[in-house]
């Protein structure tokens, strides 16, 4: 019972957590396998807290440390930049974060010169032979494909001249893709993700035109362009998970049947309007259907089948890797974006709002700024965080959905890892070499 895993789940002690016979050491993000006797006396342990957990582990030899505070200074180079290109869709998708893509302003376009004093200012701030990596961002960023391509072009050129590689990616609705599209995205090696919300049912019901009409049939299309180039460039689907679309195992048969291999599942945690958003059972719900997908994609692995379910694979791979969080991704901290007026935000996600403001193109980037948002939403010093055992592993949560609608789905965060810990061991069991050339 999914009811009964969230319980589980639930933190007892902010030094560790155990799923089975693998206990996480929560402020290094740390997996240790115990056997049944171990096992026994950790669980003994968490059930009176903190002191308990903390004497249990040192029988074990293990040592529990406090949540450590975060560094001064979070901040890197910036080394990843968002284009919001097209603040302007096609589409009308009934949760959309960015007001219908247009961040609550008028449609526009990102004018060229934007696009190329975001691109040199990117360029001239890497010492050479460094990477980089430009995303293409929207809206729908394809209604500005002109800018896109010429944007590419113009990076192609500046980076070969200081020796920098740079790498390209598009997040789209694939409605407007033409072959032309797909074939330039080949010729330079795009990662190219695309919104669907599966099969045509589902997602004409959550992502129709602005007049009304379904939006399937014209992504499918465009996933065919696409697929004609799959061995050029990295192809994957998005799904938001509402209350409207919980089935996720048709979803993963219906987009699998489409060419995807890569599918990776995202709740709806807050929108402008509500519309859409996740509430109360519906983690439970969606929990469920995660822990079922994560199934199917573990009997096919196990089976050395593909299964285009991503989520389960990249928290198997973060799990591996043990590498503890102060942050959820690299939003202000290695990674900003840039709006069509020029200014600056923590990600593409906070464009026009003033919670991300990061400076401006005429100004320069506000390093200032991008210090004190990231001391501010370190996972060290949010509430009620410091006491969960899965911190260093989720990192506090996307930032947006944060500030604007808190931690409804703790729980499910929590269930959701709690069920890759156990996946982790068994695959660790039957398929070590799955975990071949994880770094």
């Amino acid at each position: 019972m999914v009811s009964d895993l969230i319980a589980a789940a639930r933190p007892r002690s902010k030094h560790a957590h155990l799923a089975g016979q693998v206990a996480l050491m929560a402020e290094t993000a740390a997996l240790y396998r115990l056997d049944d006797a171990q096992a026994a006396q950790l669980a003994d342990g968490l059930m009176t807290g903190d002191a308990g957990t903390s004497d249990a582990l040192g029988r074990l030899g293990l040592t529990a440390h406090d949540i450590a505070p975060p560094p001064a200074d979070l901040t890197r180079p910036v080394r990843a930049l968002a284009l919001n290109v097209a603040q302007t869709c096609n589409l009308a998708c009934v949760y959309c974060y960015a007001s219908g893509g247009t961040f609550g302003g008028p449609d526009t376009r990102m004018p060229w010169d934007v696009a190329q004093k975001a691109i040199d200012a990117l360029i001239d701030d890497t010492p050479p032979g460094g990477s980089i990596k430009i995303a293409f961002m929207g809206g729908e960023p394809t209604a500005a494909r002109a800018l896109i391509r010429d944007s590419v072009l113009h990076a192609r050129r500046r980076a070969a001249s200081r020796a920098i590689s740079v790498g390209f990616s598009i997040t789209t609705n694939a409605t407007l893709l033409t072959e032309q599209d797909a074939a330039f995205m080949a010729e330079h090696g795009f990662a190219v993700t695309v919104s669907l919300d599966g099969a045509a049912a589902a997602n004409d019901r959550l992502r129709p035109t602005r007049g009304g009409s379904g939006s399937f049939d014209r992504a499918a299309r465009g996933l065919q362009y696409l697929t004609a180039h799959h061995d050029r460039l990295s192809l994957s689907a998005r799904v938001t998970a509402t209350p409207d679309n919980l089935d996720l195992g048709s979803t993963m048969d219906a987009l699998g049947a489409l060419g995807f291999t890569s599918v990776g599942v995202s709740p709806m945690i807050t929108s402008p309007t509500g519309k859409g958003t996740l509430d109360g059972e519906d983690y439970a719900t969606l929990l469920a259907a995660m822990i079922g997908c994560g199934t199917a994609w573990m009997q096919a692995t196990l089976d050395r089948k593909p299964h285009p379910f991503a989520n389960l694979a990249t928290a198997l791979v973060e799990l591996h890797r043990g590498q503890p969080r102060s942050h959820s991704c690299g939003a202000a901290r290695d990674y900003l974006a840039v709006d069509a007026s020029g200014d600056y935000a923590a990600c593409h996600r906070f464009a026009k709002n003033p919670a991300g403001y990061m400076g401006s193109l005429g100004d320069g980037i506000d390093h200032a700024a991008r210090k004190d948002w990231l001391a501010d939403r370190a996972v060290e010093r949010q509430v009620p965080c410091q006491t969960c055992w899965a911190r260093r592993l989720c990192g506090g949560g996307c930032h947006h959905e944060v500030l604007n609608a808190g931690r409804p789905a703790c729980d499910y965060v929590r269930g959701w890892l709690h069920f890759a810990m156990t996946a982790y061991a068994r695959l660790m069991d039957e398929r070590p070499d799955w975990f071949d050339g994880v770094a």
